[in-house]
């Protein structure tokens, strides 16, 4: 075989094992119990962030939005006893205070979200604000105990 046939075989064989390799440590991620949560809050956050958009989309979407936010309710109560993140805080004197400040926060919006969510009267505007604060919950918490080392 010439050489160009085998550069021709080889690059593409290195490509897809690669790709496989980077697949597989990807999903070593989301294997532990906190991981599987939080994949679950980032569909929820989805749903409401689609469901939020604007007005109209917000009137066809209300119902599912709110039962987005009530899965989110029920998920940060799960999270709350998870501290193996602890050891990752990041600028915090007191890692097991900040976890129960931050997780407490989220579950508190999360609530506020799902009871103006399932209000009839409620605006895409008052969900969207609420919404707000849930989500800056969400950065709070990865601000401190996510650290990627890549970053």
């Amino acid at each position: 075989m010439s050489r160009k046939w085998i550069g021709i075989l080889l690059v593409p064989s290195l490509v897809v094992v690669v790709g496989i390799g980077n697949q597989l440590s990807l999903a070593d991620d989301h294997e532990t119990p906190l991981g599987k949560i939080m994949e679950q809050v980032q569909k929820h956050n989805i749903t409401i962030t689609k469901g939020t958009r604007n007005a109209t989309t917000y009137k066809k979407s209300q119902k599912d939005v709110a039962k987005a936010a009530k899965e989110l309710v029920k998920l940060s109560k799960e999270a709350k006893p998870f501290t193996d993140y602890l050891k990752n805080a990041k600028d915090a004197e007191n890692p097991q205070q900040k976890w129960d400040e931050i997780m407490d926060a989220f579950t508190k919006y999360s609530e506020e979200l799902a009871e103006k969510a399932a209000d009839e009267t409620a605006t895409q505007k008052d969900v969207k604000d609420v919404f707000q604060n849930v989500k800056k919950t969400c950065s709070d918490c990865h601000t401190v105990f996510r650290v990627e080392d890549d970053f």
